[in-house]
């Protein structure tokens, strides 16, 4: 197993190009693999020669968004002016933002990366391809809790840290999920990503540190992962298709 679809041919790359087009065009359920070999220019025997079904389609494209953000995670790890409390935060807001700051034209495929039926259809070696990549995931994030540990930075037992890795991830998948649920955001949760860093943060926090991290905030993150999300100057975590005020309805205690 190899994580092959992170330098895919050519011809698997037009085909997930057009697969991605074709999906927000003829819905996720409905989409034809006919138009889609039409589109990227191949036949529909060279599609059922890389592509069997629409699962191995819908994996692939869950494939190639956690390779994007594994790539751009790998940016923030690796830059040489965040604490290591930064690139903990910061990394796992990254897909939150994504999903908060997305527009119409984004796929948003991440939702069902983790439906079981899916992968009960999806051939073994696009399943297998996510295991490697989620190994790659995995050690992507010890590096930075070890290099805290090691650095004398992190204090506390490796008990404690393991809690609050838990729940770390369950506060960043949950706002993965908030992000494009329009009806959560209609309802009372239309709002960006502060209370998601600040929740984070109070988990970070919870731990032994050798000392605080000034630096960490919530302008910091923004201006960190701004670029990576969108080409826009100014990015907007309001969700695209609620775009009457009326709309919003705030929770009332």
């Amino acid at each position: 197993m190899n994580n092959y679809l992170l330098n895919p041919p050519k011809v698997i790359s037009d085909i997930l190009k057009a697969s991605a087009e074709v999906i927000k065009e003829q819905g996720m359920c409905s989409f034809k693999m006919a138009t889609i070999a039409s589109r990227a220019g191949c036949s529909k025997k060279t599609l059922y020669n890389y592509f069997s079904c629409k699962e191995d389609i819908v994996v692939s494209l869950y494939i190639q968004h956690i390779n994007d953000v594994s790539k751009n995670v790998n940016k923030i790890i690796n830059s040489d002016s965040l604490s290591n409390q930064e690139k903990i935060i910061y990394s796992m807001a990254y897909d939150p933002m994504k999903c908060w700051a997305a527009d119409k034209d984004d796929l948003c495929i991440n939702f069902l990366g983790v439906n079981p039926h899916i992968y009960n259809l999806a051939s073994p070696e696009f399943v297998g391809n996510l295991q490697v990549l989620f190994i790659e995931v995995k050690e992507q994030a010890q590096s930075v809790w070890k290099r805290a540990i090691s650095e004398g930075e992190l204090l506390s037992s490796k008990e404690d840290i393991l809690n609050c890795i838990l729940l770390l991830n369950e506060v960043e998948r949950g706002a993965v999920a908030m992000g494009q649920n329009r009806f959560l955001r209609q309802f009372g949760y239309d709002c960006d990503l502060r209370p998601t860093f600040d929740a984070l943060c109070w988990i970070l926090q919870g731990l032994k540190w050798q000392k605080a991290c000034p630096s960490l905030s919530y302008e910091n993150m923004i201006k960190t992962i701004s670029p990576m999300v969108s080409k826009k100057n100014q990015i907007d975590m309001r969700h695209y298709a609620l775009t009457m005020e009326s709309l919003k309805e705030n929770i009332e205690l």
